[in-house]
């Protein structure tokens, strides 16, 4: 009886662990697949200041661009009716994308509320406030006055 009771522990821990590296081997396979996407190179873009408190600017995007009041953000927008953190703006699955982040007074893309991650095309206006941004995806000419 000893003996069998023995076995079955090796079994039981035999199986356990095949069962680890199994779910290990697949969230391997998962994370590759995810690098292999996200390695492609993101397209360029501008944000381009239309109405607000800032002056006309033009406004490269990095792949992930953070867009508020704080000083910590990439794009800052002094505008009272911006929050700290307010948006992001992402470079996702060959895609421009922005998202909200819970802001006080939300985000608009063309007048519409951004509610979840929306993605972004040519001549999009992003409302933040007060504060009108046009996204322009660059295509190898100069960005349109």
């Amino acid at each position: 009886m000893p003996e069998l009771l023995l076995t079955l522990r090796f079994v039981l821990a035999g199986l356990l662990y095949a069962f680890l590296a199994g779910v290990i081997y697949l969230i391997w396979q998962d994370l590759r697949a995810h690098t292999r996407d996200d390695s492609a190179p993101f397209q360029p873009a501008t944000l381009i200041t239309e109405a607000g408190a800032l002056p006309r600017q033009i406004i490269g995007l990095r792949p992930v661009t953070a867009i508020g009041r704080s000083s910590d953000n990439h794009v800052m927008i002094d505008d009272p009716f911006a929050s700290a953190n307010h948006a992001i703006v992402v470079w996702r699955e060959e895609r421009w994308w922005i998202e909200d982040l819970d802001s006080h007074n939300g985000t608009y893309v063309n007048g519409e509320p951004v509610a979840k991650p929306r993605q972004l095309v040519s001549g999009d206006r992003i409302g933040i406030g007060e504060t009108i941004l046009r996204f322009e995806r660059d295509y190898g000419h100069s960005v349109p006055a």
